[in-house]
């Protein structure tokens, strides 16, 4: 069920869909015809038609479940007792879903995920797992991106302690043709390689061996997540032209809210599916943020009143429709009744989530079109990875980071990094968010071991911002939005005030083959982002929380308090 509340935006939604209709959208979409995107490049061209094969994955990949269910029942017969997916962006997002808002299958592995090179949440990860007995599933599409590799180094290296020459037998690799990747995974005897498609980009790949991997051997049935999929892609037109276009509607409404003025697309879910919020967050992010455009997903914000929002907001709920939440609902009638557009999408169940991935993935390359952008790139996301590199020189050539000096230092051992000056904490974070206007985004970038604790504090600090400023906020942990988000953070508008969260490593952990530990790794990911952030003249703040995260948080906390309330 889906229902579109858009208010005094309705029109302008109703013409843009008569006007592609018009044009025979369904024939040229489906025929891959690129100049839906950009009328005269042939260049853009070719790279847009170079990676639509994901329009094809739920086919391709039902055809593939009995290979997928033969090795399922390969690993059971194996007895391994755990499963855990290792990459970046694209290649865990569909995985972390799964996990959060599935029930583990009955013949299923328990599933854990590892996205991030803080040492302590190797650690924490490593200790947590019957090694011996583990299958490591190391997912890099290009086969070059740094930390799967680094991921899968460390994990082979320990797996080689304990079985040897047999240590190929726990891992599995998921990459494109040709990768050098593929070639390492033969060489070190990987029990075997999905190679998966050329032409479906990182965030277009949950429905392909990516996803459907992963979520058979959590014991799910990907036969209905495909089928699904499969019937979302006849419903937008795949078969031919149809009366009401599920994909369409959503791509057109959102992308004609965006040129409006509506970018910031506030997700509200029940918290059995606030993990869909991650996925969104990079499809639509890293496919709309660029040439200074672009949609901004904010996720993890409680739904407040209409007096806490600006006009740059449009409300998306998706949820279950047998499961209550008439919380939710309550605000958004009110929100709708004050002017704010308003978007319902109501699934019958879990497995629907196969058709609501397509069904968004068709959204997305849509709204492409309304945006004038090429959804299927990401230009700014190489710089950020080239930044790193830069770094890790400086690292290897003086034997640490470099350190400008800090705007001011706590006695709690914070340390406050920005464009302005202040006596304290306090004034430094006052300056700050001073620059904040109408239509700003604040972004909490933690380069930090997840706790539930600092869950709740960067929770915290994101409320304080909304109703102190009345911005959108949005968070995300390090380097996992490199990979997301970080596209939209250079590429889309000037409107964000970016403030990176590191801290100490207390235990440190070394990279096999390599000069440089994990710890090291992460400081430089942070360092060369907000070297990028400030080249493209972004709004930073750089918090060094010391020796104790959640102790530098508290106290950077405490000091926002008395900044907002001199700003209000």
């Amino acid at each position: 069920m889906t229902s579109f509340h858009l208010n005094q935006y309705a029109p302008a939604v109703a013409a843009r869909l008569a006007e592609l209709n018009q044009h025979d959208f369904t024939t040229r979409f489906w025929q891959r015809d690129a100049t839906l995107w950009t009328p005269d490049d042939a260049e853009a061209q070719q790279s847009i038609r170079s990676f639509m094969g994901w329009l094809d994955s739920p086919e391709i990949l039902r055809a593939a479940v009995p290979e997928i269910e033969d090795f399922v029942e390969e690993v059971q017969t194996a007895g391994f007792e755990h499963l855990v997916v290792m990459g970046m962006g694209g290649s865990t997002m569909g995985p972390i879903v799964f996990q959060r808002a599935f029930e583990r299958g009955a013949r299923g592995l328990p599933l854990s995920i590892l996205d991030t090179t803080d040492p302590g949440a190797v650690a924490a990860l490593e200790n947590s797992l019957p090694l011996a007995e583990t299958l490591f599933i190391v997912a890099s599409k290009s086969g070059t991106t740094a930390e799967p590799l680094a991921f899968g180094d460390y994990f082979y290296a320990r797996l080689k302690e304990i079985k040897g020459e047999r240590a190929g037998d726990n891992f599995v690799a998921i990459t494109d043709p040709g990768s050098k990747f593929a070639a390492q995974a033969a060489r070190e005897g990987y029990r075997r390689t999905f190679v998966n498609f050329a032409d479906v980009g990182g965030r277009f790949s949950v429905l392909t061996y990516f996803g459907m991997v992963p979520a058979a051997l959590y014991g799910l049935n990907i036969s209905a997540l495909l089928d699904g999929a499969r019937a979302m892609r006849l419903a937008c037109g795949a078969a031919g032209a149809v009366p009401d276009n599920p994909g369409l509607a959503l791509g057109v409404a959102l992308g004609v809210l965006a040129k409006a003025g509506r970018d910031k697309l506030t997700l509200i879910t029940p918290p059995a599916l606030s993990s869909l919020g991650l996925w969104l967050e990079q499809l639509l992010a890293e496919s709309t943020g660029k040439q200074g455009k672009g949609i901004l997903p904010v996720a993890g914000e409680p739904l407040g009143a209409p007096e806490d929002y600006g006009t740059d907001r449009v409300f998306v709920y998706v949820g279950y429709e047998a499961t209550p939440d008439e919380a939710n609902h309550a605000r958004l009638r009110a929100l709708e009744a004050t002017g704010h557009p308003v978007i319902l999408l109501s699934l019958p169940d879990n497995v629907a989530l196969g058709a609501e991935f397509y069904r968004w993935e068709i959204a997305v390359a849509v709204v492409g079109i309304v945006l004038g952008i090429n959804p299927f790139d990401q230009p700014n996301v190489q710089e950020s990875k080239l930044a790193t590199d830069r770094v890790m020189q400086v690292v290897t050539e003086q034997g640490h980071l470099p350190d400008p000096g800090p705007a001011a230092a706590e006695a709690s051992g914070v340390s406050y990094y920005a464009d302005q000056t202040g006596a304290n904490a306090q004034a430094v974070l006052k300056a700050f968010f001073a620059q904040a206007r109408p239509g700003d985004f604040l972004n909490l970038q933690a380069y930090l071991h997840e706790s539930d604790q600092l869950n709740e504090q960067i929770a915290e600090f994101r409320q304080r911002v909304q109703h102190g400023l009345r911005i959108a906020t949005t968070s995300g942990y390090g380097p996992r939005f490199l990979h997301s988000t970080g596209q939209y953070h250079k590429g889309g508008p000037n409107t964000g005030l970016f403030v990176q969260l590191t801290a100490n490593h207390p235990r440190d952990l070394p990279l096999p083959g390599r000069t440089y530990t994990f710890g090291t790794f992460e400081n430089a990911q942070a360092q060369g982002d907000l070297e990028t952030l400030r080249h493209y003249g972004r709004r930073t703040l750089h918090l060094h929380l010391g020796a104790n995260a959640e102790t530098g948080l508290a106290s950077v906390l405490r000091e926002l308090a008395g900044a907002l309330a001199h700003l209000s």
